[in-house]
């Protein structure tokens, strides 16, 4: 009889671990659908042109040997410089390893957990790593954040899985992690050298002579490689990479804000239950490994208290102090899990898959994702959408400037969405001075960026020649179209004035009188005038 039982019970347990693998495989789809959902159309904005400028400037040795005021991250522009030189560098090419980091980061994420943790933690790891607006957003972007993000996890649960075991694999890890994450962003050392503080500081005050010594060669081992990859940088632009430390101040408004982007919306009711979930979780996990919790812990709270001491440029606005901290956001939705599962164990087995796949769904519904999933949406990247989640503190909504819209776009609305294409010039790639993530909200058409160099004047900020490397599909060459090349568009929008969401922001903006007499010469008279924009018909080919 008891033989039977235990049969069962094995039975059983086989049944609820496949079912937690399943919720598992299908946090992975949705992770990757998340990341992937209108991708192809999203105009560069913002600081993903940090690292074309870079690129489109320099040559290959000025790129690994320097850093740059605006931090272009040495290893992706390494990549895009590989990619110009062998056919060009497009949206998704800027991107791919980022949704690459980010996919992978779901499906690699059970794998890495500690040893003994049940399938059921794992999988709801999974799903809340999945569901993440800020890990989906950075998935989404050509900036390193997503890469340093996996690469963080893997070397903070490598470090103590190669203290136990003594397997190679595991210091390899730990040390290529480290260093190429440091390579593609300075700031995540802050959380990637902890492991070597907190067992390091522990083996002397055990006097565990034996684990300090191998601790100390893992770090000749790790410093090594950093100093061959960091040193000729710093050591060139030593000047650039201090001056953005010691600059901004945090604040408690920005920090409080921020932790609710790391929740995932702007509901304090949802960072409380995280934060609820993650503390009952960080106790049932330190019942089962006591020192593992405090080191995922102390690791979280000093490189954290690390990066706010630097005072980094732009620290006090919630979604740089988020992106900072975006390494070791991983660690703290493993808290969450645990805490989630531990509040699902008091409902009956079989419900117990489906209530945490349904915790899942709710985090995007009361999250920022569905605000931006109309389409056409060009521009889901704009900090309309991610500088605040909650539209009450995001700056991008309140101070939008009274102009009203001009009626063109009205009258583009009655048509189908997605079935015209707008070509709009002059622009700026910065989101305070882009309007038109509030334009194509009204006219839900698509939208190209008209570049206008040389035919109005020479720009290399936001724009390059025809010639460059650069085979952008959202953008269009003025000079091109005036010569017969429509790319597909129905009109070319020419804005006469620069938009702008504070009088105090000075930009440079073309002189659109001269060059509206040569538009109108090739294009013949426009179709709609006003003191905004002036708009031309584009011939169908």
């Amino acid at each position: 009889m008891s033989a039977k039982l235990a049969s069962k019970a094995a039975e059983t347990a086989g049944r609820n671990e496949r079912a937690w693998i399943m919720l598992a495989a299908l946090a992975f789809a949705a992770g990757c659908f998340l990341r992937l959902w209108g991708l192809s159309e999203q105009v560069v904005v913002d600081d993903e042109w940090h690292v074309l400028h870079k690129v489109l400037r320099s040559p290959m040795l000025d790129i690994v040997s320097q850093l740059d005021y605006a931090d272009f991250s040495i290893p992706i522009a390494v990549y895009l410089r590989w990619l110009a030189d062998h056919g060009g560098i497009s949206e998704w090419g800027l991107r791919l390893p980022m949704v690459i980091a980010g996919c992978l980061l779901v499906l690699a994420a059970p794998l890495v957990a500690p040893p003994g943790t049940r399938w059921s933690v794992r999988a709801t790891w999974a799903l809340l790593i999945a569901v993440s607006p800020l890990l989906v957003f950075v998935s989404r972007i050509g900036r390193p954040y997503a890469i340093t993000a996996l690469l963080c996890t893997i070397a903070l649960f490598a470090f103590p899985r190669w203290l136990a075991d003594r397997s190679r694999t595991w210091a390899v890890g730990y040390v290529a992690a480290t260093v190429l994450s440091a390579w593609l962003h300075l700031i995540t050392l802050a959380f990637a050298l902890m492991p070597f503080a907190f067992f390091g500081l522990r083996a002397l005050v055990t006097r565990d002579r034996a684990t300090f010594a191998r601790i100390a060669k893992l770090g000749l081992a790790t410093i090594l490689p950093l100093a061959v990859v960091l040193g000729p940088p710093l050591a060139r632009d030593w000047f650039m990479f201090t001056a953005k430390a010691g600059v901004d101040d945090p604040t408690l408004e920005g920090l409080y804000r921020a932790l609710l982007m790391l929740a995932g919306s702007a509901e304090p009711l949802v960072l409380g239950a995280l934060a609820i979930a993650g503390f009952a979780g960080a106790v049932a996990m330190a019942r089962q490994d006591r020192v593992l919790t405090f080191y995922l812990l102390s690791t979280v709270l000093v490189g954290t208290l690390a990066i706010l001491a630097a005072r980094p440029n732009w620290i006090q606005q919630p979604q740089v102090f988020a992106r900072y901290v975006a390494p070791v956001l991983p660690i703290l939705l493993l808290f969450a899990a645990h805490g989630i599962v531990l509040a699902a164990s008091e409902l009956r087995a079989r419900l117990r898959v489906p209530a945490i796949a349904l915790t899942g769904v709710l985090l995007v519904l009361v999250g920022p994702l569905p605000a931006q999933a109309y389409r056409p949406n060009q521009f889901a990247h704009h900090l309309r959408f991610q500088f605040d989640y909650d539209d009450a503190h995001n700056p991008y909504v309140q101070r939008v400037p009274a102009d009203p819209v001009p009626a063109f776009y009205g009258e583009l609305s009655r048509a189908p969405p997605g079935s015209l294409t707008l070509i709009e010039m002059p622009w700026r790639l910065e989101s305070h001075f882009n309007p038109h993530v509030w334009y194509q909200r009204v006219h839900r058409q698509n939208v190209l960026i008209g570049l206008v160099t040389p035919v109005c004047g020479s720009f290399n900020f936001g724009e390059y020649p025809e010639n460059a490397d650069l085979r952008l599909r959202q953008m269009a060459h003025l000079r091109a179209i005036l010569r017969g090349e429509t790319y597909g568009a129905d009109f070319l929008v020419v804005h006469r004035k620069p938009w702008r969401m504070g009088d105090e922001m000075p930009h440079t903006w073309p002189d659109m009188a001269k060059c509206l007499a040569t538009i109108e010469t090739a294009l013949g008279p426009p179709v709609y005038r006003d003191a905004q924009i002036v708009v031309f018909a584009l011939p169908r080919r």
